[in-house]
């Protein structure tokens, strides 16, 4: 007896299906491929010409989500080894930084903190903080992630608030109830995380980057006088990040006492924290203390990896749980993205986009002051959302120095726009770990950061201009 054949399966592999089915795929490749046919432009090599080939191919597929974003960041390895940029035993080396360990270590811990309830504790304190009404409990939740990530980091702080931000969401219906309400919570918590990771010094490497650079220049920005520089932005960005997405995704409930009933419930019927509540707590603590004073000689990622294995060791979690609760597709993303900034550094391709920017800019007599502030400001924050803050700070800072120097503009003013407009990651998950890491609940799509983030980066640049470089840094005498 022949078995029965779906019809469904059938027209999925129809050719003239599959081709409808993938057309922004097809044209994202399409894309890539003329972009490597080209003639090679004057100072770039061939390898960073298939680099920009690659890059155009991941931001179309990461936009329209052309296939599974995972299996974009698999691709990424892939051509680089198809087109000779790196070598496939190289290549595996790429999407295995000290970020993307952060990324999985980060997503077990969390897992860990579900499991014992601890998510729950975390969000009836915030609730109680900042009441019922949607619109404050927002506001509470960007506050806290603001001022966290400003000081502990933005991955700590994702991690942290993450269960916290699902707890909430499933307490009122799940996703499938209220999916705006998650969409608002998850970006609440990671754009929380952007616009106070450029608080402070130690809330990004990118930061520390930027005073190592400045120091070349016999400049010192100590830790107060960064804060005293930074915060302001910081506070003015908190009511417009709430007020954009409570409007951008209208949440289908105004009140969230019913939430709070079922967390008191909860908690009731559990009672005081368990002993081994109180473990994973205790542990949680270490490690972030760990990622306060010792990342710099551990790294972040070992930090939490070692967490994650420390509470399997001491039976705090099942593998079984941690295997269900976190997110490997997301992983698999970051370590992609990482890849494809390594690629876009080593190749010069970066650094090619950079000086065409500059020169752009020069163009339209873009050459010193404010000007030139602005025109920095907008390349960088563009290329934080491709390659991460890190890598941008590190590829752009040195270039950007020395075109403050030698166009009379203070070093310390584009130093420090240049470190502030690298937060600005607020259009591709991969722009930082805490869009990944928010990402990883499958509550938003590429699409949702785009239409929240666009805005937010819009506005972002325009207080950093004129607010802050233009006016605040004015009055404090810097220009």
């Amino acid at each position: 007896m022949q078995p029965s054949v779906d019809p469904k399966s059938e027209k999925k592999l129809n050719l003239g299906y599959l081709i409808k089915n993938r057309r922004a795929f097809l044209i994202a490749a399409a894309a890539a491929l003329a972009i490597c046919l080209l003639p090679t432009p004057e100072g770039l090599s061939i390898k960073g010409q298939y680099a920009l080939g690659l890059m155009a191919f991941v931001v179309i597929c990461f936009f329209t989500e052309a296939i599974p974003l995972p299996a974009v960041a698999l691709t990424i390895g892939s051509y680089q080894v198809l087109t000779g940029i790196t070598s496939f035993d190289k290549v595996t080396q790429t999407f295995m930084g000290d970020a993307v360990a952060f990324i999985m270590g980060a997503l077990m811990i969390g897992a860990v903190l579900v499991k014992h309830g601890i998510h729950n504790r975390i969000a009836l304190l915030i609730l109680k903080v900042s009441g019922t009404n949607v619109t404050r409990v927002s506001l509470g939740i960007v506050t806290f992630c603001a001022l966290c990530a400003g000081f502990v980091s933005e991955h700590a702080t994702a991690t942290i608030m993450l269960p916290v931000g699902m707890g909430i969401v499933g307490l009122s219906g799940g996703f499938e109830k209220v999916p705006r309400l998650a969409k608002m919570l998850m970006l609440c918590i990671c754009y929380g995380c952007v616009i106070g990771g450029l608080a402070s010094p130690s809330g990004g490497a990118r930061n520390a980057l930027m005073i190592g650079f400045l120091r070349q220049f016999d400049i010192t920005i100590g830790y107060a006088q960064w804060i005293l520089m930074a915060m302001p932005f910081t506070i003015i960005m908190i009511p417009i990040v709430v007020l954009w997405l409570n409007k951008c995704f209208k949440p289908e409930v105004k009140d969230l006492g019913e939430a709070v009933e079922k967390i008191k419930e909860d908690l009731a019927k559990e009672g005081s924290l368990s002993t081994q509540g109180k473990m994973s707590l205790g542990l949680f603590i270490v490690v972030l203390f760990l990622w306060i004073t010792a990342s710099d000689t551990i790294g972040l990622g070992n930090i939490a990896v070692m967490g994650a294995i420390a509470a399997l060791i001491l039976n705090l979690v099942d593998w079984d749980f941690i295997e269900r609760q976190t997110q490997w597709g997301v992983v698999i993303l970051y370590a992609g993205a990482i890849s494809m900034g390594s690629m876009l550094e080593k190749t010069g391709a970066a650094l090619w986009l950079a000086k065409k920017l500059l020169a752009g800019a020069a163009f339209f007599g873009i050459h010193k002051g404010l000007p030139l502030v602005a025109a920095t400001s907008f390349i960088t924050s563009l290329s934080t959302n491709m390659m991460a803050d890190g890598p941008t700070v590190a590829v752009l800072g040195p270039i950007l120095l020395k075109t403050a120097e030698i166009s009379g503009t203070s070093p310390v003013i584009i130093g420090i726009a240049t470190s502030l407009s690298a937060a600005f990651a607020y259009l591709l998950i991969i722009g930082t770990p805490a869009n990944a890491i928010v990402y990883g609940p499958g509550y938003l799509t590429a699409l949702d950061y785009l239409k929240a983030g666009s805005v937010l980066f819009l506005i972002s640049l325009v207080i950093l201009i004129f607010g802050i470089v233009g006016f605040y840094w004015n009055i404090l005498g810097i220009w």
